[in-house]
C-alpha cells in the first residue's frame, strides 16, 4: 500500500485539490441559497437598478 502512495502521490494531491475546490464551491452555493440569494444578481453591484427593493 505504501508503494502505491509513493508512486501516485502527484495524482492523489491533484485529486485532493480538485475535491477541495469543488467542496468549497458547493458550500458557497449552499450558503448563498440559505441567505435567500439564489440568482446571479446577488453579487452584482448594479443589482438595485435591475431589481429595486420594494
Amino acid at each position: 500500500m505504501l508503494e502505491f502512495f509513493s508512486e501516485n502521490w502527484g495524482n492523489i494531491l491533484v485529486l485532493a485539490l480538485i475535491a477541495a475546490a469543488a467542496a468549497g464551491i458547493l458550500l458557497s452555493a449552499r450558503r448563498k441559497k440559505k441567505s435567500g440569494c439564489g440568482g446571479s444578481c446577488c453579487d452584482c453591484p448594479s443589482r438595485g437598478i435591475c431589481h429595486p427593493e420594494e
